[in-house]
């Protein structure tokens, strides 16, 4: 039974999705601290507090079906940055940042399955 946001699968994976995420950008160069990083900092912690907002308005299914919506774009827009990181170099263990892309695309699946079937998993 879920009882709050911390219930929620979603919000575990994307919790700890942008805990690593904090990790990963220990490596990145200085130069992109308020580029890159920032727009990266910003979508990873977005996710499960998108999340945690949007179970606080489930009562209006409409309103947590947006929270939802928002959640799979920003994950969509942490897939592109990890691209550009992989491509820049930044991403130097082999083969992570496709782990994490697909991670990523992974929670996009299992956010909008939850956005559709909400009133089932309650």
């Amino acid at each position: 039974m879920i009882k709050s946001f911390f219930d929620l699968e979603v919000y575990k994976e994307a919790f700890q999705l942008s805990i690593e995420i904090e990790e990963l950008l220990k490596n990145y160069p200085p130069l992109e601290k308020f580029l890159l990083m920032d727009q990266i900092k910003r979508a990873s912690r977005s996710i499960p507090a998108l999340i945690a907002e949007g179970y606080a308005r489930r009562e209006s299914l409409k309103d947590f079906q947006k929270y939802l919506r928002e959640c799979v774009g920003e994950a969509n827009e942490m897939m592109n940055h990890l691209l550009l990181s992989e491509h820049k170099g930044y991403i130097k263990k082999q083969g992570y940042a496709k782990e994490l892309i697909e991670r990523y695309n992974q929670l996009g699946k299992k956010l909008t399955n939850l956005k559709n079937n909400w009133q089932n998993f309650r």
